[in-house]
């Protein structure tokens, strides 16, 4: 996959299974957050316009997207930002509407994030589930622990203080999850110095 540092060691588990179509569409996009120039970056904009769109709309007819993802995307409950509003909903304000949205550069991490899941580290993820076992056996009692699980293995793996909380939060929601709960971990990874 072009650019994309999930690489081989990302918890394949919580990767969309795709169409050979779907995964050529995939090989196609830069998957890059960043460009070392701007025109590198325009170019990448360019020509990820269709495949993305392309991506999009295959997922979409056959419903491929986990609903957990499609309500972080659209719900404004599950942005815990300081504007409500959906993220889809923060693209909007700022003006861009309908596949404008989806060809933004700054869509590439959401797409990411609904192709792949949360953007943590083998490791981090394996230690993490099993801290929290069956998600459906998770009660009130259980969320101050696992956040703090969550805050230890930010800190044990020198992860970006400014990133760990909202992939702990997506993390939380592709477990099942409820959004309680993972608010309140992600509130728990931000109080890492």
């Amino acid at each position: 996959m072009a650019g994309t540092n999930q690489g081989t060691d990302a918890m394949e588990k919580y990767h969309i299974k795709l169409t050979d179509e779907e995964a050529a569409f995939v090989a196609s996009i830069d998957l890059r957050v960043s460009h070392d120039h701007h025109d590198e970056g325009h170019a990448a904009y360019l020509a990820n316009k269709k495949p993305i769109l392309a991506l999009l709309k295959s997922l979409s007819e056959r419903d491929a997207m986990p609903a957990a993802r499609l309500s972080w995307w659209k719900d404004p409950r599950y942005n815990q930002g300081r504007v409500k509003a959906s993220r889809k909903g923060l693209f909007e304000r700022n003006g861009c509407i309908g596949a404008d949205i989806y060809t933004h550069p700054h869509f590439i991490p959401h797409l990411r994030y609904f192709l792949f899941g949360a953007d943590l580290s083998d490791e981090v993820i394996s230690a993490f589930e099993e801290k929290v076992g069956n998600p459906q056996w998770v009660t009130s009692s259980d969320v101050v622990p696992i956040g703090k699980y969550a805050r230890d293995l930010t800190r044990q793996h020198h992860l970006d203080k400014a990133d760990a909380p909202e992939e702990f939060f997506k993390l939380c929601l592709d477990l099942g999850l409820g959004l309680n709960t993972a608010g309140s971990v992600m509130r728990s990874v931000k109080q890492v110095r």
